[in-house]
């Protein structure tokens, strides 16, 4: 399961455009709209002279429209900035950790008798 902050989820129908906006946004005719939404012509002309439609079909605009672009394209650039501070994150821990088996690698060849780990829990 995804993180919960890098979750993508649909606009609320509140926050979509309206069906007018969206429909002006997409480049192409009625028919070809329509045919990229599996629905009939008429079935969009009739949605958009009531000023509606259903939520699939908003959203299915709305990620074909200028706003959709946009928010996938935020979306994925945040994604992409998180997984990068997450892999330098990884490469500091890494180098300390690489560090901290040189330290004990070095001790062990100069005392026995003592834990291998001593010198990483020293005060001071």
């Amino acid at each position: 399961m995804p993180e919960r902050h890098l979750m993508f989820r649909a606009p609320s129908q509140a926050s979509l455009p309206h069906l007018h906006t969206l429909l002006s946004d997409i480049h192409g005719d009625i028919d070809q709209i329509a045919r990229h939404l599996g629905i009939s012509a008429s079935t969009l002309r009739k949605y958009r002279a009531q000023g509606q439609a259903p939520r699939s079909v908003m959203l299915a605009l709305f990620w074909e429209s200028t706003w959709g672009r946009m928010t996938a394209d935020a979306v994925a650039f945040n994604h992409a900035a998180a997984h990068a501070a997450l892999a330098e994150s990884l490469k500091r821990q890494n180098k300390r950790l690489m560090e901290q088996i040189e330290l004990l690698e070095a001790e062990l060849s100069q005392t026995e008798g003592q834990a291998a780990n001593a010198p990483i829990y020293r005060v001071g």
